[in-house]
């Protein structure tokens, strides 16, 4: 049964601006290290592009879950090879609400990505 459903759009441009003026600490405060250091590794002129995806995904996350983005631990949710996935505090949190099951969807076009989240029973 679906228990949520959110989307987002992020302009990449954002992205880029946080990455010039912040550079890595940009990304290590959304992401846990080793997603950071994936996309830190792939092309720097996608980086933009690809957190602006990353920054989505949890934004829609947060309405999927009805919470915005409060009260959970945006480093906590994961998304490899198309694989969304909760772990730590943020997997017990949807343990305990009855969510077993996490689908995301990232697209990126034009300078902005979409991203959509489904939450499952």
């Amino acid at each position: 049964m679906i228990m949520g459903l959110g989307t987002d759009i992020c302009p990449a441009a954002r992205w880029a601006r946080l990455i010039d003026r912040y550079g890595d600490k940009a990304l290590l405060r959304v992401l846990p290290p080793d997603e950071a250091e994936l996309l830190l590794g792939g092309n720097h002129q996608r980086l933009p592009e690809r957190m602006a995806g990353r920054w989505a995904l949890r934004e829609a996350f947060g309405k999927a879950l009805g919470v915005g983005l409060d009260g959970w631990d945006w480093r906590g949710l994961r998304f490899h090879d198309g694989v969304l996935a909760a772990e730590g505090g943020l997997a017990e949190l949807l343990s305990n609400r009855g969510i077993l099951r996490l689908h995301g969807s990232v697209s990126h076009d034009g300078g902005m990505a979409f991203a959509v989240v489904i939450l499952e029973s």
